[in-house]
């Protein structure tokens, strides 16, 4: 018996094989016969959200917290384009997603290349994503669906990760095919045989054995699934090297391990992490690290300048970008490396390096404590405490970013995603709902005034569906980075940053109340130390805004020009004298 469908199905099946259960996007007149096979099926979920930035970000989130496939949708022209800042976030943080445009009917279009727009709401979304996708096409033929919709997702998912982009004409998604008619897509496998990771591993052994202070550098480019976080802790345990992370590698270690420095930064990072990345080590092993200027500085030969650098990346363009020019490059998936590796035996002894490193991130630590500006870090290390194990923790960006990365003590079961290398403010709120609906953890949204105001609108999508979300809103009514860089280099003109340059923000408690959220205002520590019995057991949304002088300020922080080494409040002398004897 020969079985026809039509495309939209065929795509949502195909989906549904590949494990897929929850679709995220919005109505729309180009995109919906799609959208009506998402909601046909009983075996998938449909979540719309109330802008398509929320849709995309929202996958993104999945992606990220999962390692896994994660679909949005948008009709065409301002839906598609809507898309597009969870579509570059994709690409710079590698996660895999898959987006799906609707476009103007075929029928519709004339064979005049130079007219400025075929029909209402049709625009060339394609070659407007072709920077931030690993593959982008337009489907001109149902019968090349499989094909195409098999090769897409197969580039989403191999090598380093990332979105891909299907538009296709509403005509297309509803026509009728034939499977077996059906022209399927075989990938091309490089041939990359163990030996490549034996050799790897090889590398990094023989150097290791003649280092004396060496570091394992954790980043974005290590799987966060489960089986993969499992595998990096046992290299940690067996190695007993201290590990320092990118601010994406945050969650790889638990706040709790011995072996945990703390994350590098050429601006916000960790004292400890980056005086010892910066001048004590011999020897760098950077797993899936990227090792970009926010993390190595603008110099980057004074960047670890005592020490040999190891890099393996699965992405052989971004190993283009030397940070020295003796560094090794080995151009390997990161995780079968870490896999060899905890084979290998090691008989080296680093412990009184180790002992050296901790007591570095103990004085530095003390140090901070003690800074009147700190407030905020207290604000989130109770968080980190109070809030359940197993929580999946999505942030922002802005001061509380840094705030979360200096200051958010990992546990067993957190996992901390951001927006990394986009840098997107709006990001949290519709990446936690991803991310819940990826893992079943506890979705927690943290977000300063500015940002949560970008997408404040998927508090309709969070009361809806009733999602268990725990948001934590820092309001000091003012956009805090710039105004800090404004204070740096603006003579304290708070353009745009402050009340009186232009910005304000809300009662947040307020606004929850009319999505029918549940909400508090937080004034003191003890406040939020209050609430922490309910924070253990919410099972609705709940909305917590906690105030801050507009004054807060992130630190420690490097100033512009000087060494990632060097960053303000100074250490005193005497102290920094201390710590570059040992």
């Amino acid at each position: 018996m020969v079985i026809t469908m039509n495309v939209s199905d065929y795509i949502v099946k195909y989906l549904e094989n590949l494990g897929i259960k929850h679709f995220f996007g919005y109505q729309g007149t180009m995109i919906a016969y799609f959208a009506e096979a998402v909601y046909l099926n009983p075996n998938v979920q449909n979540h719309s959200c109330y802008n398509e930035q929320g849709a995309a970000f929202a996958a993104c989130g999945y992606a990220k917290a999962s390692g896994s496939l994660a679909v949005a949708y948008a009709t065409s022209g301002p839906g598609a384009l809507n898309l597009i800042s969870g579509i570059a976030d994709a690409y710079y943080d590698s996660a895999p997603v898959l987006f799906i445009t609707g476009q103007l009917n075929t029928s519709e279009y004339t064979d005049i290349s130079d007219l400025r727009q075929q029909g209402f709401q049709q625009t060339d979304v394609i070659n407007i994503v072709k920077p931030v996708v690993k593959y982008a096409t337009m489907l001109i033929s149902a019968e090349k669906i499989a094909y195409e919709l098999e090769k897409a997702c197969y580039i989403a998912t191999s090598g380093r990760k990332g979105p891909v982009l299907l538009d296709i004409p509403m005509n297309i998604q509803k026509m009728k095919i034939c499977e077996d008619d059906l022209e399927h897509f075989s990938p091309f496998h490089k041939n990359l045989v163990s030996d490549r990771y034996c050799d790897a591993a090889d590398i990094i052994l023989s150097f290791l054995q003649k280092s004396k202070h060496p570091v394992f550098l954790l980043g974005n480019g290590i799987s966060k699934n489960e089986e993969e976080r499992e595998v990096v802790n046992k290299l940690v345990n067996k190695y007993k090297i201290p590990v320092l992370t990118s601010i994406l590698g945050k969650d790889l270690i638990e706040e709790s391990s011995p072996y945990n420095i703390g994350f590098i930064g050429s601006a916000y990072g960790h004292r400890s992490a980056n005086i010892i990345i910066y001048e004590k080590t011999d020897l760098i092993i950077s797993l899936g690290c990227s090792l970009c200027r926010r993390q190595t500085g603008g110099n980057t030969e004074r960047f670890a300048q005592n020490a040999k650098i190891i890099r393996v990346d699965i992405d052989d363009i971004e190993l283009k970008r030397k940070i020295h020019e003796d560094e090794i490059s080995l151009n390997c998936d990161v995780t079968q490396v870490i896999r060899e590796l905890v084979k290998r035996k090691c008989e080296c002894d680093f412990s009184d390096w180790l002992c050296i490193c901790q007591r570095i991130k103990s004085l530095t630590a003390d140090f901070d404590s003690l800074c009147p500006t700190r407030l905020p870090n207290q604000y989130i290390y109770a968080i980190s405490k109070i809030l359940p194990n197993h929580s999946v923790i999505v942030s922002d960006v802005g001061q509380h970013q840094m705030w979360i990365a200096q200051s958010f003590g990992a546990k067993k079961g957190n996992r901390i995603l951001f927006s990394g290398g986009h840098g997107a403010m709006g990001f949290a709120l519709p990446a936690a709902i991803g991310a819940y609906y990826a893992t079943g953890l506890k979705p927690v949204c943290i977000a300063g005034d500015g940002a949560f105001q970008m997408n404040i609108q998927e508090l309709q999508w969070v009361f809806r569906e009733k999602i268990p979300i725990i948001i934590f809103i820092f309001n000091n009514h003012v956009l805090g980075l710039i105004r800090q860089q404004q204070d740096d280099f603006f003579h304290g003109n708070y353009f745009g940053s402050s009340a009186e340059g232009g910005y304000s923000a809300p009662s947040f408690v307020n606004i929850a109340k009319a999505y029918e959220i549940n909400s508090r205002q937080i004034n003191s520590l003890e406040e939020l130390y209050a609430v922490s019995d309910i924070l253990s057991s919410v099972r609705q949304p709940l909305l917590l805004e906690i105030m801050l002088p507009e004054t807060s300020r992130a630190h420690p922080k490097t100033y512009f020009g000087e060494e990632m080494n060097n960053q303000r409040p100074y250490i005193p002398a005497e102290l920094l004298k201390q710590i570059k004897e040992m």
